[in-house]
């Protein structure tokens, strides 16, 4: 029965394989630029054409064994760098690449003996695979499960290809070449389905991020905002409005407009806080939520952006653009929204645009609810009697 079941397997394993390529090759079909997929997809058609020529599966008679793993190995591990954005190989990976190979060929070059240069190689081999391991157990997001099973996976592959080398009877160590197999088959299926699994995370927070940033600027939009600093209890609040923007319009174009909008929003954000937020209101306007901040600093950074806007005309093509902002600035409290601090903030700013423009003007302190009111009435009226 076991002399049956291995070529079963490697027969399964092949499809294992060849269906991972697959999947993978069809990603990369549809959208080229995303290389990682290439990577994936060679690596498993490495690896079912291995499946099919290697068939002393756990020993490494030939070089072209040592060598077909360790490519194979050896693009997965780029298509998980393409993926997290970083450069496809480094010096150290280059040598742990060679590494079976090389072994191999030393070892035989020495003089070693069949089992010498196999248990050489295997070991070369899972030295490769777990540094591909510690590579994904110590890259961000750290605490990703997605990521940890992918790791967990390419770890068990380093410690599986080892059992063979243990001193056991034959019959042990075929069991241990099968269970090579059945651990191909599984991790290949979970590394597959984890990555994909990873790239529609990916895609799900950036639809996110499209969905709450303004697409021209950057900022935050009104959703964004509302969802960063909507549960703030206390905070400082500005709203800014870009004066005269039309007449840059019609003056330079609705280019120039829009690289206002986007030098404006820069500008706004080299000022802010790390815990500040800045949102894109609509049209010129913008908002800015400095979550624990008390009037005379929100009003000190509202001066400071006022004179950050005004003293530095925008350059487009051969003009220089010159602009101007009127802010207002509310203080948000316990027991008001954030859009009720907002309404009160863009009151200051008419006040600041009907006063001539290019100032800052503070709204008046937010007035108690009339049901507080009457209670503190009452309390002084009590405490007199």
């Amino acid at each position: 029965m076991t002399e049956l079941s291995v070529p079963t397997l490697q027969f399964t394993d092949f499809l294992v394989f060849g269906a991972c390529a697959a999947i993978f090759l069809c990603n990369w079909l549809l959208r080229r630029q995303k290389t990682y997929f290439l990577c994936f997809g060679a690596s498993y058609a490495v690896c079912a054409a291995m499946a099919v020529w290697f068939v002393d599966f756990g020993y490494y008679g030939s070089i072209w064994s040592p060598f077909g793993w360790s490519l194979a190995g050896a693009t997965f591990w780029i298509g998980l760098r393409l993926f997290d954005g970083r450069p496809a190989v480094t010096a150290p990976m280059i040598g742990l690449f060679l590494l079976p190979t090389a072994t191999h060929l030393g070892l035989t070059l020495a003089g070693v003996g069949p089992a010498g240069v196999n248990a050489g190689s295997t070991i070369a081999y899972a030295i490769h695979e777990g540094a591909a391991a510690l590579y994904i157990f110590r890259s961000p997001p750290r605490r990703s499960p997605l990521r940890h099973l992918i790791a967990w996976a390419l770890l068990a592959i380093a410690l599986v290809i080892c059992l063979p080398l243990l001193p056991v009877p034959e019959t042990s160590i075929r069991l241990s070449i099968i269970a090579i197999f059945i651990v191909d088959h599984i991790t290949s299926i979970l590394l597959t389905t984890a990555i994909l699994a990873l790239e529609a995370e990916r895609a799900h927070a950036a639809m996110e991020r499209m969905a709450r940033t303004d697409a021209l600027t950057g900022a935050l939009n009104r959703q964004g905002l509302a969802a960063r600093a909507g549960g703030v209890a206390e905070a400082g609040i500005i709203v800014a409005d870009l004066d005269h923007f039309k007449a840059i319009n019609d003056r330079f174009g609705h280019a120039a407009g829009d690289a206002v909008l986007r030098d404006f929003a820069g500008r706004a954000a080299a000022l802010l806080p790390e815990d500040g937020h800045l949102a894109r209101l609509g049209g010129e306007e913008f908002g800015i939520v400095l979550p624990g901040h008390d009037d005379n600093a929100t009003a000190y950074l509202a001066e400071r952006l006022r004179r950050a806007v005004g003293t530095v005309p925008v350059l487009w093509r051969e003009s220089a653009v010159p602009i101007t902002v009127s802010i207002g600035v509310a203080m948000l409290g316990a027991g008001e929204t954030l859009n009720e601090s907002l309404e009160r903030a863009d009151g200051a700013l008419y006040d600041a645009k009907t006063g001539g423009r290019n100032r800052v003007r503070i709204a008046a302190a937010r007035r108690p609810a009339p049901a507080a009111a009457a209670s503190a009435v009452c309390h002084s009226a009590c405490t007199a009697a």
